[in-house]
């Protein structure tokens, strides 16, 4: 008897198991929801891993600690813009409460110099994010556009770095968000 249990305790744990990857999979963040190629000048974007853009998967001013996603994903491209290239990533992440992490990202705007709003709205920011380094045995001084939006339970982010030690630009990383955030919008749920 307790051989039959122990059996149909080990294939309750093998069905559950297989059933359980799908749903954690579907969970995620599906293509449809990212930029595309077409809204990126013709550009595919490539999958975000490991040390690229952590700072700004998802945003965290003066290293501010913000709520962690259910779920989350990010691609970057390379475009052109007008005639030059600009190093462009999207970071989307679903939340339980989106609304909380807008609230302590405004927080800890308030307290950290090297960011700074350059438009809010009920649904989200436009940040500015200056870096200082040497280059050459130059100071640089370089801005990085950082466009913020939520809809539904989606926070989704679009960051303009320019190129090398050129700025990034404000009105591109604006646009490129209101795509992303119908794309989102239609493919994730609310």
């Amino acid at each position: 008897m307790f051989v039959l249990r122990g059996l149909v305790a080990a294939a309750m744990v093998v069905i559950v198991g297989a059933t359980a990857a799908p749903a954690a999979q579907a969970a995620g963040i599906p293509d449809e929801a990212l930029l595309r190629q077409a809204d990126l000048g013709g550009v595919a974007p490539r999958a975000v891993d490991g040390d690229d853009w952590p700072h700004l998967r998802p945003p965290r001013p003066c290293g501010a600690a913000v709520p962690v996603p259910v779920t989350d994903r990010a691609v970057a491209a390379v475009i052109d813009v007008d005639g030059a290239p600009e190093s462009i990533m999207e970071y989307v992440a679903v939340h339980r409460d989106p609304d909380r992490y807008l609230r302590k990202l405004r927080k800890a705007l308030r307290n950290c110099p090297d960011w700074r709003i350059e438009q809010s709205r009920a649904d989200g920011l436009t940040l500015r994010w200056t870096q200082r380094w040497e280059h050459v045995e130059d100071e640089i001084t370089h801005h990085t556009y950082v466009a913020v939006a939520r809809t539904g339970r989606a926070v989704v982010v679009v960051a303009d770095s320019g190129w090398e030690t050129s700025d990034g630009d404000r009105a591109v990383a604006e646009r490129l968000l209101v795509t992303a955030v119908r794309r989102a919008s239609g493919a994730l749920p609310h």
